[in-house]
């Protein structure tokens, strides 16, 4: 018999996890115990908050570290970015009609647009994926 810290109770040793590096080679917990805090701790909204709370530590002390990175990590605008802008608003409001199939293959399924020319962001082929690496691979 062993005494679970935890749930303050005497079990065998069967419900307990092997542990080397203890002198009896037995977790102090129970299984029960032991699984349960595992399960707490894994909490994803719980691990959230203690994030969010930890990053907001973080930015406190060191402002300028945090800014640098979040200017790294926006992309330049460049005629790439705004022809796939300008593209995706035309879309959203119905201006540039997606097809439902593959101008290459001819198959349904996801498309993306391609640009051959981004100097004009609404003349775009529609291609799925396969034929759109192709068409770069050519």
């Amino acid at each position: 018999m062993k005494h679970c810290p935890t749930c303050n109770t005497h079990k065998p040793l069967d419900d307990f996890y092997a542990d080397r590096r203890t002198p009896d080679g037995k977790k102090s917990q129970c299984k029960r115990c032991h699984t349960a805090g595992n399960v707490r701790t894994r909490d994803p909204e719980r691990k959230r908050i203690a994030n969010a709370i930890h990053m907001a530590g973080a930015r406190a002390i060191n402002p300028e570290k945090f800014r640098l990175r979040e200017r790294a990590r926006h992309r330049p605008v460049d005629e790439k970015v705004l022809a796939r802008r300008a593209l995706n608003n035309a879309v959203k409001r119905g201006a540039v009609v997606k097809p439902a199939v593959c101008d290459g293959c001819h198959q349904p399924g996801k498309l993306h647009g391609h640009h051959a020319d981004y100097s004009q962001p609404l003349k775009v082929r529609w291609l799925c994926p396969p034929c759109h690496a192709l068409e770069h691979r050519q």
